[in-house]
C-alpha cells in the first residue's frame, strides 16, 4: 500500500496542487484499502493452495501457513502498513504545508529566487521535516498560527502504529492520564437530518467515534473502524488546508 504516494512533479508549490495531490493519494490509499480487505474476506483457500503449490517448491514448507492462519497474517500486515502509509501521508503533508507558509512569509509575492532567503527556507524546511509529529504541530501553530483540527486523531494513529509496532499488545506505556488508550475516528452514520447526504443519496453525517483499549489487550480495529482512519486523515488534511488558506489570505491578501 505504500504506492500511494503524492505526485512529486509540481513546478510551482501551491496550496491547490498540494491539496489535489494529498487527496488523490489519500483516495487511492482507501481505494486499495477497500479492494485488499474485500479480497481477504472473499479469499479462496482452494485458490490459495493451487498458487502456494504451482512453483513446485518452498522456500522453508514447515513454516507454511494454511488459509485459515494466512488470512489473520494478510489482516494483521493490511492493519499495520495502512496505519503506516496514513501516518507517513500525513506528516509529509505537514511538511509541504510548512514549506508554503514558510514561502509566504519569507517571500511574499515576491517570486524570484534570492540566494539568502532561499537558504533560510531551506534551513527551516529541513528542520522542520526532521521533526517529531508534536514538535511539527507546535511550529505550525507558534509560526504560522495554522491549528490543526484532529490533532489528536492524528495521534491516535501514531499510538497505534507503535503499539502494532511492538506486536500489538496494550502497556501502561501507551496509556493516557485517564488510564485506557483511546483512539479516535471520524465515521459517516445514517440520520434522519433532511440536510444531509451522502453522494449515493443517503442520509449520512459525520460523527466522532471512539476505540478504547487496556492493558493487556490487543489492539485490533473492525474493517469499518480501519476505513473510518482513512475518513479521519481527510477531515485533518480539510482542516489543515483551510488553516494555511486563511494564513496566505492574511498575509497576501488573496488566496495562497
Amino acid at each position: 500500500m505504500s504506492s500511494a504516494q503524492p505526485n512529486p512533479e509540481e513546478n510551482v508549490i501551491s496550496l491547490q496542487g498540494i491539496s489535489r495531490n494529498f487527496l488523490t493519494a489519500l483516495q487511492r490509499q482507501y481505494d486499495m484499502l477497500a479492494f485488499t480487505l474485500a479480497g481477504i474476506r472473499t479469499a479462496d483457500p482452494k485458490a490459495y493452495e493451487y498458487y502456494s503449490s504451482v512453483s513446485r517448491v518452498m522456500p522453508a514448507p514447515g513454516a507454511h501457513l494454511n488459509h485459515e492462519q494466512m488470512v489473520a497474517y494478510a489482516r494483521g500486515l493490511l492493519l499495520r502498513t495502512s496505519i503506516n502509509d496514513l501516518l507517513a501521508l500525513s506528516a509529509e503533508c505537514m511538511n509541504q504545508c510548512h514549506l508554503l507558509c514558510t514561502l509566504i512569509q519569507l517571500r511574499g509575492r515576491n517570486q524570484n529566487s534570492q540566494p539568502d532567503i532561499d537558504k533560510v527556507i531551506g534551513e527551516k524546511q529541513e528542520a522542520f521535516v526532521h521533526m517529531k509529529l508534536q514538535q511539527k504541530f507546535n511550529e505550525l501553530e507558534q509560526s504560522f498560527s495554522i491549528v490543526c483540527d484532529l490533532e489528536d486523531g492524528i495521534f491516535s494513529i501514531a499510538t497505534a502504529l507503535r503499539v502494532l509496532a511492538r506486536g500489538g499488545l496494550v502497556t501502561n506505556d501507551d496509556l493516557s492520564p485517564d488510564g485506557a488508550l483511546t483512539l479516535e475516528f471520524k465515521s459517516m452514520q445514517k440520520t434522519d437530518d433532511e440536510n444531509t447526504s451522502s453522494p449515493q443519496g443517503i442520509k449520512t453525517k459525520l460523527v466522532d467515534t471512539q476505540r478504547t483499549f487496556r492493558p493487556g489487550e490487543t489492539l485490533d480495529l473492525t474493517d469499518e473502524e480501519l476505513l473510518s482512519l482513512n475518513i479521519t486523515v481527510a477531515k485533518f488534511l480539510d482542516g489543515l488546508f483551510r488553516s494555511v488558506d486563511a494564513y496566505g489570505r492574511e498575509q497576501l491578501g488573496t488566496q495562497s
